[in-house]
């Protein structure tokens, strides 16, 4: 099944069309979903991808009880996926897009579980860019929280705001999101949504990928996870996120 389901979840990329969720004939545990989710990355490295970094979902309590999932799911990104600010992407190419307004990090050093915590996860970061991840809701029906692992948790392209955030002296809990769609304030949230705190995100995720013998390098973009909602775009929509300290960010689906 797995080769099958490999195949199934690069066709739905490339076409891209909704695929369905493997939960519908057999439901994955999660080892057999990010097993699956590794051969997928394998397949897209084999044909000339690069990994660009890694993100986190379901960071928060709601979205694990949505997802039927009992702790944040871990995903890689794609340099074909990374775009600047300002950038116009197709609404065309995805099934059904979603945005999500996040605190990004850049690494400044190699940083692996098991025990990474907060505070040594500060000492490997760069700074911090407000981000947005385009996210593309591939699968048909209802999808569970190992549907989506295995797809690689609907990762479809990020957007970077420009200058990066040097993080000395600044509490990221409190750092505040206007986040607007086509003009209007659609909400206001801190980054406390991401499980307190976008650090303790990035601690997990280099806990998590140490334990599947994988870590973060120098120079990875990591999505800590959704600090508000997510947006359903349209053609014609501009979703613009701006943070208290970290700057704006912005993209319009063409």
């Amino acid at each position: 099944m797995s080769d099958d389901l490999v195949k199934e979840c690069l066709a739905a990329r490339d076409e891209p069309r909704p695929h369905r969720p493997p939960s519908e004939t057999k439901r994955l545990s999660l080892t057999e979903a990010y097993a699956a989710q590794d051969r997928l990355r394998d397949a897209l490295l084999g044909r000339g991808e690069r990994v660009a970094g890694w993100k986190a979902g379901f960071t928060s309590k709601a979205g694990q009880e949505s997802w039927e999932v009992t702790e944040p799911v871990c995903a890689f990104l794609l340099a074909s996926g990374v775009l600047a600010s300002g950038a116009e992407i197709p609404a065309a190419r995805f099934v059904k897009p979603g945005v999500e307004a996040e605190v990004a990090f850049v690494m400044k050093h190699d940083l692996a579980g098991p025990g990474v915590t907060a505070p040594r996860a500060l000492q490997a970061v760069e700074g911090a860019v407000p981000a947005l991840e385009l996210i593309d809701f591939r699968h048909s029906g209802k999808a569970v929280g190992t549907d989506a692992v295995a797809d690689g948790v609907y990762a479809k392209a990020i957007v970077l705001g420009g200058a990066l955030t040097p993080l000395a002296g600044i509490d990221l809990a409190l750092e505040g999101l206007l986040y607007e769609q086509s003009g209007t304030v659609v909400a206001t949230n801190t980054a406390y949504e991401v499980m307190g705190n976008p650090l303790n995100s990035l601690a997990w995720i280099a806990n998590h990928l140490g334990s599947r013998g994988l870590g973060l390098r120098a120079g990875d973009v990591v999505m800590t996870g959704s600090v508000s909602k997510i947006l359903t775009a349209r053609a014609g929509d501009t979703v613009r996120a701006t943070f208290t300290r970290l700057g704006s960010v912005s993209v319009r689906f063409a």
